[in-house]
């Protein structure tokens, strides 16, 4: 079970750019809560989603389709 989730975690990351966002997400995302901006919060989740959104197209760019054997 541990190791099925530390899998998850790490191949949530394999995208590069999907990590860096998150790093900024994060740092953006305690700066607002710090500073009580309500902007900043949303600015956090939405980069933070932007990430998510590539990591979604890479992963579909990597899959190849089977050709079904009749």
């Amino acid at each position: 079970m541990k190791k099925m989730i530390h899998e998850n975690i790490c191949s949530i990351h394999k995208s590069y750019a999907n990590l860096v966002l998150h790093l900024i997400a994060g740092i953006i995302l305690v700066y607002g809560l710090w500073m009580h901006s309500v902007k900043g919060i949303l600015i956090a989740i939405l980069v933070a989603l932007i990430g998510h959104i590539i990591q979604g197209v890479s992963e579909r760019k990597q899959v190849k389709p089977t050709k079904k054997k009749r």
